[in-house]
């Protein structure tokens, strides 16, 4: 099948002086896509390069006249030639001429005769490396130019004058169109009022006792207000202080617009879920002396991805947009308003009583947020419903009043033709079915209701199932399988979460030891909750389960999402050299979602990264998606760290991902969780695929 994300526009030069070898070789590189100009001997091989531009050559060794190997030494010599992929095609196996052809400039070597599905692989991996070996030039072309453009300048200050004497560039470096101030107390002036008095003071103590300071000031007013770090020091026994300055103004904006970004949803430009949370925080500070009633309300989306499913993912994104621009509508100006999670809205509303945010969702909400969506020139309708919970009756912390009306918020959706529904007006019945549910979850384990189901993980340059990422269920004697929405935060709140999690660790421990005694040498994947990862005792724990069952340490994959990573970065480093120093592997979950500390990322013995569903779903109708894929990716090469994406459902996202080099995914595209025998059977079949797809060389 045509790769035509990889191939479209790349054009291979096939050198060799057999015409045999090169009508089949071209033969099968055009069937996957690549355009194939060809050349039968070095001199018309260099003229083929000279005259057009070629993504990749595949060289013969031995050719009459000038070999492949001084076919090579020629073209390296040639500029912008330098980098130019080359795969030798040679009949010598010795360690001799391997080496020859490294030496030479080669970037990989094949062996005649050609196993044509091996060579379509090996061109695939040099066109990679050299797009990736492209990109960090770029990236290193352009790191250069931005220190070469730094905004770089000099002042003196002669201590007993007060004058300043400013270099010649400074008014061209900041864009300065009057007379830069001449002494101190004109650029006291200049400097908006909140930094004066701090500059002043600066300035005093670094004359009194010859210290060196560092700070940022902002200097002029309107179009001329520029953003200045300034370092000074004064020389003992001297009058003059010297300095220098920088024009960060810039630096700052994109600060400020990374700043904004972590903190919104890019669909709706709305503040996302960790923001909305630390403003209800400070909201709630404000308001704990007068004890202010609000209500806090969440808004979901009813079966959206029939949409997604029918119309597309761009036409549900665009019922989501509209969707946010009813609720601000409505939204008065000292409320805040947030994109929760994917189809769910929360926002905060003043009131008095329950029953007039009754009233105003039912009149004003309601009747906007029920008329139709247009898709292209169709119209749909969209059920929602709205869960609420009230400051301070309800609860008095954030994230406590998200969890209830989220609650409430289910409820009303249980209930047919309910549109809104509090915390406190939720009956009596269905809180003693949450008590029935919580009880029955505490006897779960030992009612032996607890199974896994393993979801597989794809090496993308291969092909294979290389791994499974083992997801915990609740069978449940009555109402069958229970989702993990409700009943992993029961786990957590009631802290079983620490006991079934360590049942989960010996049963994938199990299930992986019976995998490789079937010859499925599989990486399992396990999450540790908040709880497990902050018991003193987790890596003994973990030893003590893959030594029961003759488990290779490196076969163990440990996941832990980057918010459990970052609550408290100095203990989760320890913890993890532990878990590192007995072998086992570490992931990043979700990994994109938070708002990491790059230098405990650095720090972190990582293995592999985890880009999160939501950069994965808008990657091939968002350019801003696949940047972010494309930053982490780079990020993780350059960190040494294996990257794998979740939440792959199409061909055309796997396509996308492919193509940006992502090295692993995992998704319903290659199946859903699957029970043991289940996964078995699947990867017993995809393993036949693939050997029908990649036969094996003849011997």
């Amino acid at each position: 099948m045509k790769r035509l994300s990889e191939s479209a526009e790349h054009t291979l030069l096939l050198v060799d002086d057999d015409p045999t070898l090169r009508l089949l070789v071209a033969a099968g590189l055009q069937q996957q896509g690549y355009r194939v100009i060809q050349a039968e001997q070095g001199v018309q091989a260099l003229e083929q390069i000279r005259a057009h531009p070629v993504d990749l050559v595949l060289l013969d060794v031995m050719m009459p006249g000038i070999s492949g190997f001084e076919v090579l030494r020629t073209l390296r010599a040639l500029t912008g030639h330098e980098h130019l992929p080359v795969l030798m095609l040679t009949g010598a196996d010795d360690v001799a001429s391997v080496n020859e052809a490294f030496e030479a400039g080669a970037t990989d070597f094949i062996t005649k005769p050609i196993n044509l599905p091996l060579l379509i692989q090996r061109v695939r991996y040099a066109l990679r490396g050299a797009q990736r070996e492209t990109m960090l030039r770029q990236l290193y072309l352009q790191q250069q130019t931005a220190c070469r453009l730094a905004h770089l300048g000099f002042w003196q200050l002669d201590v007993r004058t007060k004058m300043i004497c400013w270099s010649e560039d400074a008014a061209e470096l900041l864009g300065w169109h009057e007379a830069l101030p001449a002494t101190v107390d004109e650029f006291v002036k200049q400097v908006v009022p909140s930094d004066q008095a701090r500059l002043e003071s600066l300035l005093n103590l670094t004359v009194q006792h010859h210290e060196g300071f560092n700070t940022e000031v902002t200097l002029g007013q309107g179009h001329q207000e520029r953003t200045l770090r300034l370092q000074g020091t004064i020389p003992p026994q001297d009058t003059v202080m010297i300095g220098a300055f920088q024009d960060v103004t810039a630096l700052r904006a994109f600060e400020d617009q990374a700043f904004y970004l972590t903190g919104h949803d890019e669909l709706t430009d709305l503040p996302n879920q960790r923001l909305f949370t630390r403003l209800l925080g400070e909201q709630i500070q404000r308001l704990n002396a007068t004890q202010a009633p609000f209500a806090l309300l969440v808004f979901d989306i009813h079966r959206l991805h029939r949409i997604n499913e029918g119309f597309g993912i761009k036409a549900g994104d665009e019922v989501l947009r509209t969707f946010a621009q009813r609720l601000q509508q409505h939204t008065p100006p000292n409320a805040l308003l947030c994109r929760l999670e994917a189809d769910t809205f929360a926002l905060t509303l003043p009131i008095e009583t329950g029953d007039k945010v009754n009233e105003i969702v039912l009149d004003q909400w309601a009747e906007s947020l029920e008329r139709p969506y247009g898709i292209g020139s169709r119209e749909v309708f969209v059920d929602f419903s709205v869960g609420g919970c009230r400051y301070p009756h309800d609860a008095q912390q954030a994230e406590a009043l998200i969890q209830l009306a989220k609650r409430a918020q289910r409820h009303a959706r249980q209930k047919n033709g309910l549109k809104l529904s509090f915390h406190h007006q939720i009956d009596l019945d269905s809180s003693t079915q949450g008590i029935i549910l919580e009880t029955d979850l505490r006897r779960a384990l030992e009612r032996d209701e607890f199974f896994l189901v393993y979801q597989p993980q794809q090496d993308m340059s291969t092909g294979q199932i290389v791994g499974a990422e083992a997801l915990l269920r609740w069978r449940h004697a009555r109402q069958g399988v229970i989702s993990p929405d409700r009943f992993i935060p029961l786990l957590e709140e009631s802290g079983k979460i620490q006991a079934v999690g360590e049942w989960v660790i010996q049963a994938a421990c199990a299930q992986t030891a019976s995998w490789r005694a079937q010859g499925m040498a599989l990486r399992m994947g396990i999450n540790l909750s908040a709880l497990q990862f902050e018991q003193p005792d987790l890596t003994a724990r973990i030893k003590h389960h893959v030594a029961q069952y003759g488990v290779p340490a490196e076969h163990i994959e440990l996941e832990i999402t980057e918010s459990i990573a970052m609550r408290n970065p100095k203990a989760t480093l320890l913890t993890l050299q532990k878990l590192k120093s007995a072998g086992f592997q570490i992931a990043i979950d979700d990994f994109g979602t938070g708002y990491s500390s790059m230098e405990y990322l650095l720090r972190f013995p990582l293995d592999k990264l985890k880009i999160d569903r939501s950069f994965v779903r808008n990657i091939t109708d968002e350019a801003r998606s696949r940047s972010i894929i494309r930053a982490l990716n780079v990020l993780g090469n350059g960190l040494n760290l294996k990257i794998i994406a979740e939440g792959v459902e199409t061909q055309r996202q796997r396509d996308y991902l492919d193509a940006l080099g992502i090295q692993e995914i995992q998704g319903f595209l290659l199946a859903k969780p699957l029970p043991a025998d289940e996964f078995e059977a699947f990867f017993q079949q995809h393993a036949v695929e693939q050997a029908q797809h990649c036969p094996a060389s003849d011997a």
